[in-house]
Order: structure tokens, then sequence, then C-alpha cells
């Protein structure tokens, strides 16, 4: 029967611990079934920065220009070591995307049964994590997503365990600067932690409360510096293309509708239940059987104040949030609100087992939810533009490969696959990956850009345009440059938010005189 036990043997190892594991596993291994072979148009940019980084040893985009435009260069690390060894880079990056699916999943049943001591909180936690929708839509099209999921999980595990020794607490600093490298939003974490080890690690030894900054403090330091000193900026440039105006204001609710609809969509549930247990009078875990020894205190703490700091500070510096943004929270969302779920029932309830069916009711009805939703909402749209992706955009690269001068620049929206297949250079008309273009961004958006051709200046011979107008450019002359339609192609939708058809169009620019 599931139920409770001892901490000692938190460790899955036990034959009933593998059996419940590999429940979880198995239903993530199903839902991702119907996802084989999808791709996004950033899958193949971290593809082209890691076939760079094996080729030619440099951090780069396009060849021979330095830029941090990748935001994970762990995740560019990955691939490019799978390449060295004879890997091929597109089965890689499903492969390792897939494998930290499995492995997130494993560290959110170990997570939930540290934090709770009960089997049946850890294989709810399992399950839900096992069928969040997003993390299976993101582990599928071989995004670092689920990299940076279980960096993320990893991180407040081990900053739960970092008060027992020195050397947990070093281990705990390590783990965080890998974070790091996976997604830059988890520097967060850090801020977050000096905070938690303050405020609740009274009484630890210096070695155990502030071991782990000894050690992450001059990694991040020494990584800040040779990247400033390598590419000229400190973070990737994805941050000023995708921020916005930092702003208190009225507009902070309306901008916390998309977070708020994000999560909602996966693991409302289980946030219901955390914000419930915390309503109860159950974030102080005295007396609570089961409940980790106090030095985790901070760790504890740290997982709940990240539930709801990273959206806040998406918020506020106006980020264009997309889900895989917001999945880094599900973990703490899905392990915190089993154990809360488990301890409400403790504490309302006389029933003797009443935690074991509150949190199978919990991860039945969350695994619900997120099946209709997925199939419903993510299945169709998500293979539809990794088909359209596949066929005019990746079909524009390769034309570029064939009929395009080696030294042809090319201007584009979407970089990825275009990049990838043409082997040309790529202005790269989101900011992403040339400074000159994010420098642009800060003022005005990618299609005010392209609709006044600031960017024919930087010398651009093919433009790849993205707009529902249908060749909105085709035979116009403008600033003196003439746009003539080479290619074009309909993708049925840019992802679920936006399902409307996209006509993408390949022009090949040339100069005139006297053009308006």
């Amino acid at each position: 029967m599931i139920g409770k036990r001892p901490l000692s043997k938190a460790f899955p190892g036990g034959g009933a611990d593998r059996l419940l594991l590999a429940a979880c596993m198995l239903l993530l291994a199903i839902l991702l079934l119907p996802l084989r072979g999808a791709k996004t148009d950033d899958t193949y940019i971290h593809m082209q920065y890691a076939r760079n980084l094996s080729e030619r040893g440099e951090l780069s985009f396009n060849a021979g220009e330095r830029a941090y435009g990748a935001t994970s260069p762990l995740w560019v690390l990955l691939l490019a070591a799978a390449r060295a060894l004879g890997g091929d880079l597109a089965s890689w990056s499903g492969i390792l995307s897939r494998f930290f699916a499995f492995a997130s999943v494993l560290l959110v049943f170990r997570l939930a049964l540290f934090v709770d001591g009960r089997r049946a909180t850890a294989f709810a936690a399992g399950i839900l994590m096992a069928s969040e929708a997003w993390l299976v839509r993101w582990s599928s099209v071989g995004m670092e997503t689920s990299l940076a999921v279980f960096m993320v999980a990893a991180a407040l595990l081990t900053s739960m365990k970092a008060g027992s020794s020195p050397a947990r607490s070093a281990l705990f600093g390590l783990v965080l600067f890998l974070a790091c490298l996976a997604r830059p939003e988890t520097l967060l974490l850090a801020a977050l932690g000096l905070f938690c080890f303050l405020a609740a690690g009274g009484g630890m030894p210096f070695g155990r409360r502030f071991g782990w900054l000894v050690v992450f403090a001059p990694l991040f330091a020494a990584w800040l510096f040779l990247m400033k000193s390598y590419t000229g900026t400190f973070f990737p440039l994805t941050a000023g293309a995708k921020q916005g105006e930092i702003a208190f204001s009225g507009a902070l609710f309306s901008r916390a509708l998309v977070p708020a609809r994000i999560l909602g969509a996966t693991v409302a549930l289980p946030m219901l239940a955390f914000i419930a247990s915390l309503a109860g009078g159950l974030a102080r875990r005295a007396g609570i059987p089961g409940a980790p020894a106090p030095e985790a205190r901070p760790g504890i703490l740290l997982g709940k104040l990240w539930i709801f700091a990273l959206p806040a500070a998406y918020v506020i510096m106006d980020f264009q949030v997309l889900s895989r943004y917001m999945l880094p929270v599900s973990p703490a969302v899905i392990v915190f609100g089993a154990a809360g779920a488990a301890r409400l029932a403790d504490k309302f309830s006389v029933r003797r087992n009443a935690a074991t069916a509150a949190v199978i009711i919990l991860a039945a009805a969350g695994a619900v939810q997120n099946i209709v939703f997925y199939s419903t909402v993510v299945v169709r749209p998500t293979m539809e533009f990794s088909e359209g992706l596949e066929t005019v955009v990746a079909g524009m690269g390769r034309w570029l490969a064939k009929n395009s001068e080696p030294g042809a620049v090319v201007a584009a929206p979407d970089i990825g696959a275009v990049g990838y297949f043409s082997r040309r250079r790529i202005l790269d008309l989101g900011g992403l990956v040339s400074p000159r273009i994010n420098e642009m961004r800060s003022s005005m958006d990618a299609d005010e850009i392209i609709t006044e051709g600031l960017y024919l200046e930087l010398g651009a011979d093919y433009l790849m345009d993205r707009s529902s107008p249908p060749a909105r450019f085709d035979g116009r002359v403008l600033k003196g440059v003439r746009f003539t339609r080479v290619l074009s192609g309909t993708v049925s939708n840019l992802g679920i938010r936006k399902r409307e058809p996209v006509l993408y169009v390949l022009y090949r620019l040339s100069r005139e005189e006297g053009g308006r």
C-alpha cells in the first residue's frame, strides 16, 4: 500500500518506488508519441550554435561572428559534444530533450519525497510532472526547456540539503551555476537563495549556510568575464529583444494574465492546493509527520518564493512570456501543491488514509486536465507548425544553399531553420544574434524595422519575410532596393496562440538608382 515511510529511505531505489516511477515514465512516454519528429525554429538556433562550436570552436550563429545569442550555453555545449562524437544534431537534440524530461520526472519524485516523506505524495507529483502538457510539448521539439526544468529541480533539491554539510552546500552552488547556463532566468534563484539563507538559515555554521555562494559567485563571475571579453555582452541578446519597459502601474495586471493563463492551463490544481495550504497555516512545518529537518528550511522557502518570483519578474520587466519560459516554475508548484494537499487532508480529516486519497485525486484530476489540454490544444498546432517549418522555411534554406553565393546575407525574422540549412550569413531581424538590430529593437519592434527597410543599410541580399498580407513587398522599391519574389509558402500557424495562416516569402534584393 502507498503510504508514509522514513526519510532515510528517500532515495527511490526500492521495488515500490521503481514501480511507481515506471508508471510515471510510461505516462510521459505515451504522451510524447503524438509529437515525434516535431521541431521549432529555435531548435535550429541551438543546433547552428552547436555546429559552429564543434566545427570552428567558436560561440557564434554566423561563422566568424561571435554573438551571445544562445539563451542556453549549456545546451549548446551538450549538443556540440554529441556532434563531436559523431552524432547527428537533429537526432541528439530530440534524444537529450526527452532524456531530461524523464530525468525531471525522477527529480520531482525525489523532491516531493524529501519535502513530504510519503510515497503517495511523490507518486502524485511524478504523475503531475509526467503529464505536464508544456513539458511534453517542449521536450518533444528538441529544445533546452527540459534541461532547464531538470536543473531548477536539481537546484531546489540540493538547496534543501545544503545545510547538512559544507560539501552539499558547495554542490548546491555548482548546480545553481549550471542552472544559470541552462536558462538565464535561473539567476533569480541565486538572489532568492541569498535571501532565504539569510532569513531562514540562522544557527547554521558559515560553511553550510554560505558555502554554496563561495562556489557559485566566482564561477558565475568568471563566466560573465568570459562572455563579455568574447562576445561583448554579459548576457544573451535575447534579454534586450524580448523585454519591454519596466513599469509599476495598472498595466501590471493585464501583463500578469499571460503567465497566469500559461500556468493555469497545466498546473492550476496543484497551485490551488499550494495556496490553500499556505492559507491553512501549513507554511510552517513544525509537528507535521515526514517534514524535512530544520536545516532544509532555506531551501523550502526558496522553492516557495520561486513559484511567485519568476512570474513577477517577467511581469515587471514586460517580457514576451512564452509557455517554455514559465515551465521551470512547474516542479515547485507540483511538489508543494501535492505536499500541501496531503497536509490539508491530515489537518482537516480524521480518516486514516485521507492524505493518500487527497494526493491521488489531485494527481488524477491534474493528469486529466493536462491530457485533455494537450490533446485538444497542443498537439495539432505543434505538428502543423513543425510541418510548415520543414517544408517552407527549411525549404527556403535549402534553396539558398544551392542557389545563392556563399557570401550572401539573408535578413530574416525567424533565423533557425533558414540559417542552419542555408549556411549563409543571417541578419537577424529579431535581434537575437545581430547586435546592430538588437540596438534598433530597443526603440522599435521587428515589423517596423522590416516595413521601413532599416535593415537594408546593413547589406542584405535576400529577405525572408513573414506576414499575413500576401507578398507585401513583391515588386516594390524601398530605399533604392528592389524586392523580387523568389519563393513563397504558407505555414498554417506560428504556435498555439497564433493560429492564423502566415505567408513566408523569400525576396531577392537588388540595388536600383532613383528608387524610393
